[in-house]
């Protein structure tokens, strides 16, 4: 069974009894951990190092179990109203042609 995480992926940390629950990091584990190598030997990753965002590169260690990736999501497009104007009329109802 090989690890659904690379070195660099983007994860949250679901575990619910955990400090760090829903802090987002990204998965550091060190280069010498090679999971082709592993895989091929039988063994079974059962966790990554995670650097914690906002920690400075400090990494702290979790279960595979305990990590949700995080996937890029392209956001809609914006109908043309909400183009236009964001936030509504910022005028008052009550002013006159000349805005006072």
């Amino acid at each position: 069974m090989t690890s659904p995480f690379r070195r660099g992926d983007r994860v949250r940390i679901i575990d619910p009894n955990h400090e760090y629950t829903g802090c987002r990091g990204t998965i550091a584990d060190p280069e010498s951990a090679d999971p082709e190598s592993a895989h091929s030997s039988g063994v079974t990753v059962l966790g990554h190092h995670v650097a914690i965002d906002g920690e400075n590169g400090l990494t702290r260690p979790f279960l595979v179990a305990e990590l949700q990736p995080l996937r890029a999501v392209r956001a809609g497009a914006r109908t043309r109203a909400q183009q236009k104007n964001p936030t509504g009329s910022l005028r008052s109802v009550k002013a006159g042609p000349n805005g006072e």
